[in-house]
């Protein structure tokens, strides 16, 4: 039986992780939501929206690399004594405790917005990497202290840890598609009818579909606008959606799901948690039929 089999078994077996996982996760979001500008543009930081790709998983990198490589030299020095390596260790060890700090704040933010079926997963994934970091920050202390071998053996030990984390963190990504683009992908395609223009009222969100997949149809006067209804960031409907901002001239379209937001005109991510911009689509009307095509990324 597949690890992966016996991991879902564990965790179905521990409802309690579920609803505190939940609870934990809804109030991280709802503060980034209360606190206004400023701490969504955090939040968005965080997230890596900026980046197109989750920033916690390329800080995950530098962490684990500089713990990794310390372990080496840190048993080479207890091997041999070398004080090279003795240094080597100790200044790895601390390069990946002070690149944790920014990491644990990436993927609190990425935590803050996790689809409900990854919830146990990511918060035992949480749960581990920080009890990680406060093994490392233990670990250099007694170095400092000069119980070195005390140091190491807490250091490996978290390393130790780090790898079932690392197993959660990679379940969490291809089972549950944690930070994947959930949004379809249309390779090309030509002008095809959706809706007849009589059935797309003013400033209402409207549904409808191109090549079976759906399409958040939406007037504004005489703009109209396309998107994908499904959204990238974890395949919430966007058509249920909010839109906002239109008598400033920019709509914006905010997901029910996790409050990720988008430019309604090209599809841009204004506000994560998502980091993949929006498919959009051209629009316009013939013969009394609202006709949409794919638009080029």
């Amino acid at each position: 039986m597949p690890l992966t089999t016996y991991a879902e078994r564990a965790l179905d077996a521990t409802p309690a992780l579920q609803e505190r996982g939940e609870a934990l996760a809804r109030g991280l979001h709802a503060l980034v939501l209360r606190g206004g500008k400023p701490s969504r543009k955090l939040a968005d930081l965080l997230h890596g929206t900026w980046l197109g790709h989750p920033l916690h998983a390329v800080l995950t990198d530098v962490v684990i690399g500089a713990w990794a490589a310390g372990a080496v030299f840190d048993v080479a020095a207890l091997a041999g004594g070398d004080r090279r390596a003795r240094w080597a260790g100790d200044a790895l060890a601390a390069l990946g405790t002070a690149a944790a700090v920014p990491t644990v704040l990436a993927g609190l933010a990425d935590y803050s917005t996790a689809p409900r079926p990854a919830i146990k997963a990511a918060t035992l994934h949480a749960a581990l990497n920080d009890l990680n970091v406060v093994l490392y920050a233990l670990s250099l202390r007694e170095r400092r202290r000069g119980r070195r071998g005390r140091g190491v053996a807490l250091s490996l030990g978290a390393l130790a840890l780090s790898g079932a984390s690392a197993w959660l963190g990679g379940h969490l990504v291809y089972t549950h598609k944690v930070g994947a683009d959930h949004s379809p992908s249309f390779d090309g395609g030509d002008w095809q009818a959706v809706l007849p223009e009589a059935d797309l009222p003013e400033r209402t969100p409207t549904r409808a579909e191109y090549d079976g997949e759906p399409v958040l149809l939406y007037r504004n006067g005489e703009a109209l606008h396309a998107l994908a209804a499904t959204c990238a960031h974890a395949g919430g409907p966007l058509d249920e959606g909010t839109v906002e901002g239109c008598d400033d001239g920019r709509c914006t379209v905010r997901c029910p799901w996790h409050d990720s937001v988008f430019d309604l005109r090209d599809g841009a991510i204004v506000h994560g948690p998502s980091v993949h911009r929006q498919p959009a689509f051209d629009v316009r009307v013939r013969g009394g039929q609202v006709e949409v095509r794919p638009r080029p990324a």
